[in-house]
């Protein structure tokens, strides 16, 4: 795809609107202009002139008359007319020029009240004023400025000037103009920009099998080239990612279902032992019953071991398929899960031989509302990693606190306990910090056990707390370890 060489520049897209409204500006005002021009020569209003222009005709008009008539003052001008007292007699003067006026129109009266005949022009403020007398005895004078102005009267004093009416009319179409091209500028800009958005949302759909469209102008076409080469990058490395997920997610099924044949090997011989070391300490020719009793129970201590790992190998073909499980609650009896857990304990002490105390609360008829799997495993890796950092033995506590509103598990080991950096992140994911630990344990940990523990209590609600167990000099004894999971409604169900 080349497309940053084709198209017109964007500066010409933006010249062309700009030539648009310096055109319709220039049109609203020439329109304007004529307006005015026909209103002039169709008689409705005076030219700008026409006061300084029909001055003298408009005295000679006035004087010649037989009494004076305010009808035929022409609109260009306004009047006004004083007694020899120079008291006013009437006129059409705005209130703001009449004290002006006024000043002006005495200023002109002679020794007999009256002014000259010869009519005396004065100009002030920007209008142009001429004083005169008439036959009458009285004073007019007359007041025009430079611009246009309605023939009729009534128009005259209920408008404003027309020349303001055309600049306001002009500026109110320049603005209009301006806005509409500038409203249809930005819909081209928008549809010549249309190709970005429209690739943009679909690479962000992660929908990546389509061609980006080009335009019509030049720096667009730029931008689109780039986004086609980041939508075809993108698209191979998702692809590639996408394979090697898919490689490894056929490489765990396959290597799941594979543990199933030795399995099913360890549990067959297993429950074999199993029974066959029940019969043989119950028949009076065993003369070691003792011992034939703890070959049958780590007999059965395997046979359950591969159960679970039976059913954690279904589990893995599941997420490698991304069928991983949700966290599904339901009730459970403490009773019943507090004796699996200390089975289940017991059977790991005495794989590393450690000795193992069950401290147990008032639990029977109580449960609570929870994942039962879920959370034996949390349990089981607390202690699964107790027992590695253990010198000779650790102790599993099951209660509710003082308010009963959550269901406690403690395990406590008599080990070098935690550091200061574990006791902050020793239930982040990975961490492998806490050396003290590491170097008493007789197995290598992956940072998992405590992480996997407490992602399971947060996700019924609780919390894991770490801490060291001291002696009355202050000196550690031990690690401690509680989980804690609220009961629903504020206190455990009793069933």
């Amino acid at each position: 795809m080349r497309l940053s060489g084709r198209g017109i520049p964007l500066s010409l897209v933006i010249v062309r609107y700009f030539i648009y409204v310096i055109v319709a500006v220039a049109a609203v005002w020439m329109v304007s202009f004529m307006a005015i021009s026909m209103a002039i020569n169709a008689g409705a209003v005076y030219p700008a002139s026409y006061g300084a222009g029909h001055v003298d005709e408009t005295v000679e008009a006035l004087r010649s008359a037989p009494e004076f008539d305010p009808d035929a003052v022409p609109t260009a001008y306004r009047y006004l007319r004083i007694d020899d007292a120079g008291a006013v007699l009437d006129g059409d003067m705005p209130d703001e020029d009449l004290e002006s006026a006024l000043s002006i129109a005495r200023e002109h009266l002679g020794d007999g009240g009256t002014a000259s005949e010869q009519a005396a022009v004065i100009g002030k403020n920007g209008m142009t004023y001429t004083v005169f007398g008439l036959p009458d005895g009285s004073t007019c004078l007359l007041a025009s400025e430079f611009m246009p102005q309605f023939t009729s009267r009534e128009l005259r004093d209920v408008l404003p000037n027309p020349q303001n009416i055309m600049l306001v009319v002009a500026c109110a179409g320049s603005i209009a103009s301006i806005l509409l091209i500038s409203h249809r500028a930005s819909r081209v800009i928008a549809r010549k920009m249309a190709p970005l958005t429209g690739a943009a949302e679909r690479i962000a759909q992660e929908d990546l099998d389509f061609t980006v469209d080009s335009s019509n102008v030049r720096q667009v076409n730029e931008v689109l080239e780039a986004m086609e080469r980041m939508r075809s990058s993108l698209k191979e490395s998702l692809e590639a990612r996408w394979r090697a997920e898919q490689a490894q997610r056929n490489q765990v099924a396959a290597l799941a279902h594979d543990l199933k044949t030795p399995l099913t090997v360890v549990r067959a011989n297993a429950d074999y032992v199993a029974e066959e070391a029940c019969g043989l300490a119950g028949s009076e020719s065993a003369s070691a019953s003792g011992e034939l009793e703890d070959v049958t129970a780590a007999a059965r201590d395997i046979a359950a071991a591969a159960e679970r790992l039976d059913e954690y190998v279904r589990l893995l073909i599941e997420a490698s398929h991304g069928e991983a499980a949700a966290c599904t609650k339901a009730p459970v009896p403490l009773d019943s899960f507090a004796d699996e857990l200390k089975a289940e304990a017991a059977a790991l002490a005495r794989t590393a031989n450690i000795e193992l105390g069950i401290v147990c609360g008032r639990l029977a008829g109580a449960c609570i509302e929870a994942d039962r799997e879920a959370l034996r495993r949390a349990v089981m890796n607390v202690v699964a990693n107790a027992l590695d950092h253990a010198r000779g033995r650790i102790e599993l506590s099951f209660g509710f606190d003082e308010g009963g509103t959550s269901f406690a598990v403690a395990v406590d080991d008599d080990g070098p306990g935690f550091s200061a950096e574990a006791l902050e992140r020793g239930c982040e994911r990975f961490f492998r910090g806490d050396s003290s630990r590491s170097a008493a344990a007789s197995v290598a940990h992956y940072g998992i056990g405590l992480s996997a523990a407490s992602e399971a209590t947060h996700a019924h609600g609780g919390t894991v707390e770490l801490s060291n167990r001291t002696d009355e000099a202050g000196r550690i004894v031990g690690a401690r370890v509680i989980m804690s999971i609220p009961c629903s409604s504020g206190g455990p169900l009793r069933v």
